[in-house]
């Protein structure tokens, strides 16, 4: 019956019908080859829509050696060039965090779309400024902020969504290392840069806080400082009205691993990974056996934002609906208030 349907079809709506159901073929552009590049750039090569088509650096070297491991058409010693290529579609931005507001308003005023790595900004007022840019230009934005994309938050909110587990009471995340001794040149021990453990990793925890719960009535915060004035640990406590709180932690010297619990009226939910592409969440409630749910590494990863955003970008959306610009604010909103009361400074931007 479907053949014959299809050979009823005049040739030239046919022919419509056929480009349309085939999915583009986005060409991305890399700005700044590093480490994250790298593995975003190792994932997006398992989408079939996505091609990685250029990358730009400000070292010659360094994007003709990564546009070689990744098979790109194209590679510049600037960035100027990568967002004036008429022929990418998109641009993921992993340079530093103290960078990005600068790096996405040059994308965003060449008209093109980006997905841009966490932390965001440095604070509210540069993401104010990127998200204007944004809306001016009509042009789709997103936080490459992974977590939310991934199968194991999903399951955990629609859990906890669906009441079995009854309401939340109390989170307690955490995310710490310790590769001591630090290159104190490093961006992670440079303050000017935006380095220190909260925008590195301790947004993780602060992100699970705010994805479950909610914003806090009050914020309290401390933070331990190193000898270049970053943070390298820092603790929070969020307070949430009838005596639910969060308590986060995240540090450079305190080798505790990752994780976030969840307890609830009625059972725990423990969220896991390894790495991005190793995931897990255990459901825990008294009387009963463990559910352990474990996805593989292709419904995992760095690859999930970047799908997403392509998603958008077909249906001409200008944001993620799972990762909105909501979601954004409300995050370096906290951060913002968690740095102030912690007395974490960005040296020129504060």
């Amino acid at each position: 019956m479907i053949i014959i349907f299809r050979f009823d079809v005049p040739k030239e709506k046919f022919s419509s019908i056929t480009k349309s159901m085939v999915k583009k073929v986005y060409n991305w552009g890399i700005l700044a080859p590093g480490n994250i590049a790298r593995k975003f750039a190792t994932e997006l090569q398992q989408l079939d829509n996505a091609h990685i088509y250029a990358v730009g650096s400000r070292n010659a070297k360094r994007a003709k050696e990564f546009a070689e491991e990744f098979g790109a058409e194209r590679y510049y010693d600037n960035y100027n060039d990568l967002v004036a290529d008429a022929e990418v579609d998109i641009i993921y931005i992993a340079s530093p965090h103290g960078l990005h507001a600068e790096h996405t308003l040059l994308c965003l005023n060449h008209r093109k779309p980006v997905l841009c790595e966490k932390a965001l900004a440095l604070n509210q007022k540069e993401v104010d400024l990127m998200m204007a840019c944004a809306r001016e230009n009509n042009i789709f934005f997103t936080e490459a902020f992974f977590t939310p994309h991934q199968p194991s938050y999903k399951e955990a909110k629609r859990l906890i969504e669906s009441g079995e587990l009854g309401k939340v009471k109390y989170i307690q995340g955490w995310f710490g290392f310790n590769k001591s001794p630090y290159d104190n040149s490093l961006r992670l021990m440079n303050p000017k840069l935006g380095g220190g453990a909260l925008l590195d990793i301790g947004l993780y925890p602060v992100f699970d806080a705010l994805y479950f719960l909610g914003e806090p009535d009050q914020i309290i915060a401390r933070a331990d400082f190193s000898e270049t004035g970053v943070d390298q640990s820092v603790s929070i406590r969020f307070d949430y009205p009838n005596g639910v709180s969060s308590s986060i932690f995240a540090s450079f010297v305190a080798a505790c691993g990752l994780g976030t619990d969840i307890f609830c009226e009625f059972g725990t939910l423990r969220l896991r990974r390894s790495s991005a592409l190793d995931q897990s969440l255990d459901v825990e409630r008294p009387g009963s056996e463990v559910n352990h749910y474990k996805w593989d590494a292709d419904s995992c990863g760095l690859k999930q934002e970047a799908a997403e955003a392509m998603k958008c970008m077909d249906e001409n959306r200008l944001e993620s609906q799972i990762m909105p610009h909501s979601m954004s604010l409300r995050l370096i909103k906290t951060l913002d208030i968690i740095r102030h009361k912690s007395g974490i400074v960005y040296p020129e931007r504060d």
